[in-house]
């Protein structure tokens, strides 16, 4: 009887394994606590906090306009795939090399610890900023833990990364994937995106005024499955093409048409919470806005596996 219970636990801690292709939670920066508000608001995309200094979390359903993509503090860019995605410094100009060594990490537990002799494969996706901070870095990278870090306690910076960018990232307007694989050595339980690397070992390069090294970040994996690491979108849904909606913003109704059949129409507010939800069968349409209260929305039009999304602005009649 005994073995027989450790048959059936094991079948099913290999199944949720599985079934847990990718192990960083949260991994496109899409789910959030509450909109990020300010600068440095890391802790408000759920699963992920600061291991170093002061990230940044940018959001479309924030109502700072320097926080909501496509434009932001640091430039114009559109998520890689949804809504949101992180930015952090790689590197900061100062007369001192301790100085130089100023950096940002953002980090979060996975769904599951790694296990000892695994072979998982990594990814993720970075962007160099258009403006406002005048360095360009190599070095950037992701890492795995033991342990967590914070604020407080910050991730070390000792020129180690199990997966980074070896050569300067210059593209500020095309995302760059990174990929890789390593075999596991630990019972790593936590990830880390950063520069961890000294100014010593950072190759840099100047464009505008030199002030700091700064990046995006976004659609981070780590998973045992090969292909589903080269695949891997970044979100649940493929895009079904453009959905056009009018009028935007609106007082108590928004139209729609689209290429493709809509389905199913879901509307989040901007903390992510859903407040209607209709199944539809037609290309076109009106969705009465009128119980809503004003504010900033989500409209997801969905068809079977594909889904767009599009903010929409509900105002004062």
């Amino acid at each position: 009887m005994k073995n027989l219970v450790i048959f059936i636990c094991l079948v099913v801690f290999n199944r949720c394994a599985k079934a847990q292709t990718n192990l960083v939670p949260n991994p496109g920066f899409e789910n959030v606590i509450q909109c990020p508000g300010n600068l440095g608001d890391t802790d408000e995309a759920t699963g992920w906090s600061s291991y170093r200094t002061s990230p940044d979390f940018f959001h479309q359903c924030s109502t700072n306009p320097y926080l909501s993509p496509p434009y932001v503090q640091f430039g114009y860019q559109v998520p890689h795939h949804g809504m949101g995605y992180i930015g952090l410094a790689t590197y900061h100009y100062n007369s001192t090399v301790i100085s130089n060594n100023y950096r940002e990490f953002c980090g979060a537990q996975l769904l599951a610890p790694l296990q000892i002799g695994t072979k998982y494969y990594l990814s993720f996706y970075a962007v160099a900023t258009e403006f406002g901070t005048g360095y360009l870095t190599n070095n950037l990278g992701l890492r795995l833990f033991t342990n967590p870090y914070s604020i407080s306690n910050p991730a070390p910076i000792d020129n180690f990364a199990h997966l980074k960018f070896d050569t300067i990232v210059t593209d500020s307007i095309n995302w760059q994937r990174l990929s890789g694989s390593f075999i596991a050595d630990s019972v790593y339980q936590y990830i880390c995106l950063g520069n961890f690397y000294d100014s010593l070992h950072t190759d840099t390069m100047v464009f505008g005024f030199p002030a700091a090294g700064y990046y995006f970040i976004d659609d981070i994996c780590v998973t045992t499955d090969s292909l589903y690491n080269e695949t891997w979108t970044g979100i649940q849904y493929n895009d079904i093409g453009e959905v056009n909606i009018w009028p935007n913003p609106s007082q108590d109704f928004l139209n729609y048409k689209a290429h493709r059949k809509i389905e199913e129409i879901r509307i989040y507010d901007c903390i992510g919470k859903l407040v209607m939800h209709e199944t539809v069968n037609s290309s076109e349409g009106r969705i009465d806005l009128e119980g809503l209260s004003n504010g900033i929305y989500f409209a997801t039009f969905i068809n079977g596996r594909n889904s767009s999304i599009y903010k929409c602005i509900k105002i004062r009649e």
